[in-house]
């Protein structure tokens, strides 16, 4: 049986555990559920997030096997994308308010290639454990880590160009 504990890897993301469910320390993984139409995405977001500690329960292609999976699987935290099939539009933030109404303890994280103004306000006025990223900005894997555990733990992230469009004059980076 694999030892418990946690290494670096070479970009400096720490490795967890070898044994499933079980996070670096000894403690338990926290569970996540994926959704995204790009496979490649969410199998590469899996294999990221499962190597850095967090025990990925399930993967979804569109919203309704999103909440279905969600429903079955009651995990700490879901990471969506905000367009997915079948119409491509907001199906994963329809899917998101669904999930904050039926259980409020999950956290979520939207991801998105576009800044969704209007449709992301609602979702991030429910406060806690929400977060907004653009896809296309996140470019440090042990910053991502750091922010996804972050919002898990009960913090509210918003993607620097999110709030440029909600605050006229906002600069972003």
């Amino acid at each position: 049986m694999p030892q418990v504990g946690a290494w670096v890897d070479n970009r400096g993301v720490t490795i967890s555990s070898a044994v499933p469910g079980v996070a670096a320390g000894g403690e338990r993984a926290l569970r996540v559920v994926l959704a995204d139409d790009d496979v490649l995405l969410r199998e590469g977001l899996a294999s990221l997030l499962e190597r850095s500690g967090f025990e990925v329960v399930g993967q979804a292609g569109n919203g309704v096997e999103l909440l279905a999976l969600v429903r079955s699987a009651r995990p700490e935290l879901a990471v969506i994308d905000i367009r997915m099939p079948p119409g491509h539009a907001t199906e994963g933030l329809q899917a998101a308010r669904v999930i904050r109404a039926e259980l409020p303890g999950t956290a979520i994280i939207v991801l998105s290639a576009h800044v969704e103004v209007d449709e992301a306000m609602e979702l991030l006025a429910g406060g806690e454990r929400t977060g907004y990223l653009l896809k296309s900005r996140i470019t440090d894997v042990a910053e991502f880590i750091e922010t996804v555990q972050r919002i898990a733990a009960g913090a509210s992230v918003v993607d620097p160009s999110l709030v440029g469009e909600l605050i006229p004059g906002t600069a972003t980076a």
